[in-house]
């Protein structure tokens, strides 16, 4: 008996083994074709975002991009419309929660997006965790935004439910991708003026050491000594920009502390705490900003890391950084001071050291943009007249405003003054 069960269970063993291996490429080819389908697009994708177009050439340029075209009726020559592009093409790659976020994404010439569909991720269907990416309508918020915008969850872009990491991967991907594709073909663009003018404005900065940085005012230190005879010594410089951010902590750093205050708080910008000295720790409630006779403390909430001080201008200048998330209601244009408590009672700022902070003009200008062509300003002050001028006459105004109800009632007046006038004559 022993015998010839153990021969059923070898067949069987045998049987279920060849099943396995003639259907494993079955279950694994899905998986293989979603990691590499970004590398050849199917056609149709293209034309989901990229809705304009009905021509596309193969991938090519530097970025790589597949440009769209649409066919005008009585031309020859197709017109370009816009460029579809991948984010996996366009390097640094954004993790998501598990991994890599490919997308693949359209952008007209004016620099808007046109559309948005998520090639593959680990958590998606293939993965057995459903496709809750495309099913949460998340991607749908892309479409007409321009790559000015900051494309920040928790303020212009709203996240997916339990999957912040994986919204803010895409929307950086995406962002970032687009920038790039922008820079190297929309050369007119409004986009690539400011980014023009904000290296420019940036350049100064860049060519400076950190010992340079310091000297110039843009970082300062703030030293406190300790009653164990200790001495905490905080560098401090403002990063409110993208661009600083990445000088003085790296790219990678500032991006994860951004993600982590974009998720903590709806408003304020970032302040560079960098923490060295010979101290055991940080007290971070003992932080403050002073502004104006103002206190303005330091919360846990408002508070994030920064990295560990290996990349940017800070590496190896401290121990690791931080970033103090600014109240709303400090005007950075204006002088502020940072404040440390040092005394007996955390948070009653009774006794403290301080360091003043000023932003240098170039700075205010990155942040603050490059100031409008004179053409332009003309024009702002000429519909400011209009605006005002209207404003002065409100029955023009309201006719402008309300013109086809304004022709409406007119010819409602016509119709009736000359029912009243036949009445009369019958009568």
């Amino acid at each position: 008996m022993w015998s010839q069960a153990s021969r059923q269970f070898t067949s069987f063993s045998g049987f279920s083994f060849f099943a396995l291996c003639i259907s494993l490429p079955w279950v694994a080819q899905p998986s293989v074709f979603a990691q590499t389908e970004w590398q050849n697009p199917d056609t149709d994708w293209m034309r989901e975002v990229m809705p304009a177009a009905d021509r596309f050439s193969s991938r090519q340029g530097d970025p790589p991009v597949f440009r769209a075209f649409k066919t005008a009726t009585g031309t020859i020559e197709p017109e370009l419309v816009g460029y579809v592009f991948t984010t996996p093409d366009l390097p640094p790659v954004q993790l998501g929660f598990s991994g890599p976020i490919d997308t693949l994404v359209g952008m007209d010439l004016q620099g808007r997006i046109t559309g948005v569909k998520i090639l593959h991720y680990r958590e998606s269907y293939r993965s057995f965790r459903g496709d809750f990416i495309e099913d949460s309508g998340f991607p749908e918020q892309f479409r007409n935004k321009n790559i000015e915008e900051e494309f920040r969850v928790g303020r212009d872009i709203d996240g997916m439910s339990r999957a912040t990491i994986s919204s803010w991967a895409v929307a950086r991907g995406i962002r970032n991708a687009a920038r790039r594709v922008a820079t190297a073909y929309l050369a007119d663009s409004t986009f690539v003026a400011e980014a023009n003018y904000e290296a420019e404005a940036l350049f100064s900065l860049q060519q400076k050491s950190w010992e340079e940085l310091i000297e110039s005012g843009f970082v300062k230190l703030l030293r406190v000594p300790l009653d164990d005879l200790t001495e905490l010594r905080l560098f401090v410089a403002y990063m409110g920009h993208y661009r600083l951010g990445e000088l003085l902590v790296g790219a990678k750093d500032y991006s994860n502390a951004d993600r982590e205050a974009s998720i903590r708080v709806e408003d304020g910008s970032m302040l560079l705490i960098g923490v060295g000295g010979n101290a055991p720790r940080l007290r971070q409630l003992r932080l403050a900003v002073l502004q104006n006779g103002s206190v303005y403390p330091n919360r846990r909430d408002r508070f994030v890391f920064a990295g560990s001080g290996k990349e940017g201008k800070i590496a190896g200048q401290v121990q690791f950084a931080a970033a103090m998330i600014l109240d709303p209601a400090i005007d950075i244009a204006q002088p502020f001071s940072v404040i440390y408590d040092t005394g007996p009672i955390t948070g009653e700022f009774s006794e403290f050291v301080s360091v003043d902070y000023q932003l240098a003009p170039e700075v205010l200008s990155l942040i603050q943009g490059p100031p409008l062509p004179n053409e332009l300003l003309s024009a702002e002050r000429m519909a400011s007249s209009d605006l005002t001028a209207s404003e002065e006459r409100p029955i023009a105004s309201w006719i402008a405003r309300n013109l086809w109800s304004g022709i409406a009632a007119l010819v409602l007046i016509l119709v009736l003054t000359i029912a009243a006038i036949r009445r009369k004559g019958v009568n």
